[in-house]
C-alpha cells in the first residue's frame, strides 16, 4: 500500500510497506518501452547513502552548533546595522572627525553582511550602504540628549 509518493523526472520513490515495515521504492524510467527499473530499500539505508555522498548532514550536533552560531550573527549583524544607523543619525559630525570611527563601522557591516549572506532569512536590501539611502545627513544632537533618545 502506497502512502506517499515523489516523482522527479523519470524518478518515482513511494513509501510502502512491505513484510519489515516501511520501505522506499525507487523506480527509474529510462525510456517508454523498456520495463522500469525498481529497487526497494530501508530509509536509513537511503540516508546512509545520502550521508556518504554529502547531499545531507549526518552529524545533529553540528547542525545544532551551526544554528547556534547563525542565530548569533545574525544577532551581531542587527547589532552592528543598530550602531550604524545611530552613527548616521546622532553622532556629532560637525564637532568631531568621526571618519576613522565610520570606517570601522562600514567595515564590521561588511563583514557582518558577508558572514550572514548564505543565512536563510537573508538581509535587508539595504544592507551595507553607508550612509543608509533616505537617511538625512546628521543632525547636531548633543551625546546625552541622543543617549537618551536611546532609552
Amino acid at each position: 500500500m502506497t502512502t506517499n509518493k515523489l516523482t522527479h523526472h523519470h524518478l518515482t520513490a513511494e513509501e510502502v510497506n512491505d513484510e519489515h515495515g516501511k520501505a522506499i521504492m525507487l523506480t527509474q524510467q529510462e525510456d517508454g518501452y523498456n520495463e522500469p527499473n525498481t529497487v526497494l530499500v530501508h530509509p536509513f539505508q537511503l540516508r546512509a547513502v545520502c550521508e556518504q555522498f554529502g547531499i545531507i548532514a549526518s552529524d545533529p550536533q553540528a547542525a545544532k552548533a551551526i544554528a547556534t552560531l547563525q542565530r548569533r550573527m545574525k544577532a551581531l549583524h542587527e547589532r552592528i546595522e543598530a550602531l550604524a544607523d545611530w552613527m548616521a543619525q546622532h553622532s556629532d559630525h560637525a564637532h568631531a572627525d568621526l571618519s576613522y570611527e565610520t570606517t570601522q563601522l562600514q567595515a564590521l557591516q561588511d563583514l557582518a553582511g558577508e558572514w550572514c549572506a548564505d543565512f536563510e532569512e537573508g538581509l535587508p536590501e539595504s544592507y551595507g550602504e553607508w550612509p543608509h539611502p533616505n537617511t538625512a545627513p546628521p543632525e547636531c544632537t548633543s551625546a546625552p540628549a541622543a543617549q537618551a533618545s536611546l532609552l
